[in-house]
């Protein structure tokens, strides 16, 4: 990519890794009053009705018809990348911690080059490999999490299915290489994964729950339009102008913008540890932005 390139790519991917840090942020406040599964689906159904005007508009500008839209492709996404995530993630939190959930969808990128390993037999630079490591070892000192009370069981193997969900959306994404806007892409993959949580909400018996104070109803808004609207659709921009074990190497932001945003809005002084991680997840990143030989999946990328 040229520097010009590099430049609009990065400030795609801090924009989005921020807004998608705050979203556990404004999910956690909203989770005290309103069922998981019907906040991911609301939110991912709201998020699709804000764009539908811009949607409408580069339809009927570039004559698309719904009848030529790539449907297996947008449902294979949207059941992945929305309807997987969240409902393997939510459940998982069920029976897991949030500090174990949130290391094991932080190594998705080291699942990415393990799956497009296993169903491309594409390589990745060991150079390459040691940032994605070394940044998803920053995260674990970041978390804290104590690994001498290391336990697998229902909620991890949940959380990891979700992990994989968004690893598999994050190869399809770029192996279909669909010739529409990404904006399109955002809308109809958030529509079909809202009505997917839905469906499994109702199937589960699950009752509707809305949020309930006018605050609450402003972090929602939050939540839809920038947090989830913009950021995947920064993501899937990113997607485009990026290879995907490249790109998907910078999620390890997510839970440190998340952190960043906690310290600012309950005033919580980073500790030694969270310096150290952050550091870490720097020059993983660094490294991985920087290594000589391009990435994994890199030949599905605009250059």
């Amino acid at each position: 990519m040229s520097s010009k390139v590099d430049f609009k790519y990065f400030a795609i991917i801090l924009a989005s890794t921020l807004l998608q840090g705050s979203s556990f942020v404004s999910s956690k406040i909203l989770l005290h009053s309103m069922q998981p599964l019907w906040l991911a689906s609301i939110r991912f159904f709201l998020a699709a009705l804000s764009l539908l005007p811009w949607v409408l508009y580069l339809q009927h500008r570039q004559q698309i018809r719904l009848r030529d839209l790539p449907w297996k492709a947008l449902s294979m996404i949207g059941a992945l990348q929305t309807a997987g995530v969240m409902i393997f993630l939510n459940l998982g939190l069920v029976y897991s911690s949030a500090s174990m959930s949130a290391i094991i969808m932080a190594s998705n990128p080291v699942l990415v080059v393990i799956l497009v390993f296993v169903l491309f037999r594409e390589k990745t630079s060991a150079l390459g490999l040691f940032g994605l490591l070394l940044a998803f070892v920053g995260v674990v000192i970041c978390l804290g999490l104590n690994f001498q009370h290391l336990q697998l069981g229902k909620g991890e193997v949940l959380v990891m299915l979700a992990s994989t969900c968004w690893a598999l959306s994050t190869i399809l994404s770029k192996k279909f290489n669909l010739h529409i806007s990404h904006w399109l892409v955002t809308f109809y993959q958030m529509l079909i994964g809202s009505l997917m949580i839905a469906l499994v909400a109702l199937c589960r018996h699950v009752p509707l729950t809305l949020p309930v104070t006018a605050q609450d109803w402003w972090v929602l808004l939050w939540l839809v339009i920038p947090a989830s609207t913009g950021a995947i659709g920064l993501w899937f921009l990113a997607l485009k102008l990026g290879g995907s074990v490249h790109t998907s190497g910078y999620l390890f932001l997510c839970p440190f913008f998340s952190g960043l945003i906690s310290f600012v809005l309950y005033d919580i002084q980073p500790s030694s540890q969270e310096l150290l991680g952050g550091v870490l997840i720097a020059i993983g990143i660094f490294i991985l932005a920087n290594f000589k030989d391009r990435p994994l999946g890199t030949r599905y990328a605009k250059t």
